[in-house]
């Protein structure tokens, strides 16, 4: 009889608690302008850790329920795309001290960045969020690795469910996609970047 209470507490609990609903955060790279940009002429890269390439976070979703993504893996091609948009020439570290890399591809400076997220709806009878906020924090070292430049920037999105219903990452992209584009109106003003 005690192991079939405990059974029952579990489920209960497991019930509760609600599941965890898979979305992407990658916004759609097209809408990333380039308007009135100016490229740098340099070529420069960015590290994203294994461990964090590989981190999944749950934040909360709709109707006691979560959402889960890969905030690095997701935010990595529009994190390319912006600094595409804004220096002549892209690459991926392997490592963020791997001199002979960055030596051998004239690499500038090297990009860094933090993601940070969360995500609530105001729906009880439906899973996705309709609100998310993505924080990106990102700093830049030169070749020899000394910090030069950091910025955080906040990116919001929202989506009501007759958008979304099509799209249940759409406050998710939304939000992306703002950080990123202030992410990108910094470093178009960077000075210390020029």
């Amino acid at each position: 009889m005690f192991s079939m209470s405990r059974v029952i507490v579990v489920a209960l609990a497991l019930l509760g608690a609600g599941c965890a609903h898979q979305i992407n955060i990658t916004p759609p790279l097209n809408t990333l302008e380039t308007k009135d940009v100016v490229k740098i002429d340099k070529t420069v890269g960015y590290y994203i850790s294994s461990a964090n390439s590989s981190k999944v976070v749950e934040t909360p979703g709709g109707g006691g329920d979560k959402v889960k993504y890969l905030p690095y893996l997701e935010s990595e091609p529009a994190l390319k795309q912006v600094l595409s948009n804004v220096f002549a020439k892209v690459v991926a570290l392997p490592a963020l001290d791997d001199k002979q890399f960055i030596a051998s591809n004239n690499v500038a400076f090297v990009f860094v960045p933090k993601i940070e997220t969360t995500s609530s709806s105001d729906s009880g009878l439906t899973w996705p969020p309709t609100s998310f906020t993505l924080t990106l924090e990102c700093k830049a070292v030169n070749a020899s690795g000394a910090p030069v430049w950091q910025t955080t920037v906040k990116g919001q999105g929202t989506a009501e469910f007759s958008e979304f219903k099509h799209d249940f990452s759409l406050a998710a992209r939304r939000a992306s996609k703002d950080a990123f584009l202030r992410l990108q109106q910094e470093l178009v003003a960077a000075k210390e970047l020029r």
